[in-house]
Formats: structure tokens, sequence, C-alpha cells
């Protein structure tokens, strides 16, 4: 399984929306806990250690996703 954190602006509709779309899609696991869990601290610690997949775009993360 990959896991994959996201950062944007609450603020921005246009975000917000995107992350709706993903929620609703049922295909994924959201973690939204305001105490992180192991999966979350697993992957802040790849972010720190920039053991990360940096995408070029939204279909560059989506092939590295389906691959």
């Amino acid at each position: 399984m990959t896991t994959l954190t996201l950062r944007y602006d609450a603020r921005n509709k246009l975000a917000k929306s995107i992350i709706k779309l993903i929620e609703d899609s049922g295909l994924f696991i959201m973690l939204k806990d305001d105490e992180p869990n192991e999966t979350t601290r697993k992957a802040m610690e790849d972010a720190k250690n920039d053991k990360i997949y940096k995408a070029k775009d939204l279909n560059d993360a989506l092939r590295y996703l389906n691959s």
C-alpha cells in the first residue's frame, strides 16, 4: 500500500472540491485524526528524510499510484 500525504489551502474552493471528490470516491482510506497514527508518523518521517516521490503534475501522481 502506498501512502499519500496532501497539503492544501483549506480556504481554496477548488482544493476543497478535489479533496471531497477523493473522499467521496471511496477508493482511499482517509486519515483525519488530530493525533497522527503510525501510518501518518511514518509518512512524516519519510517526508522529513526526503524519501518521497515528487510528482511533476496530477497525471504523474496518478501514474505513480497506479504502478
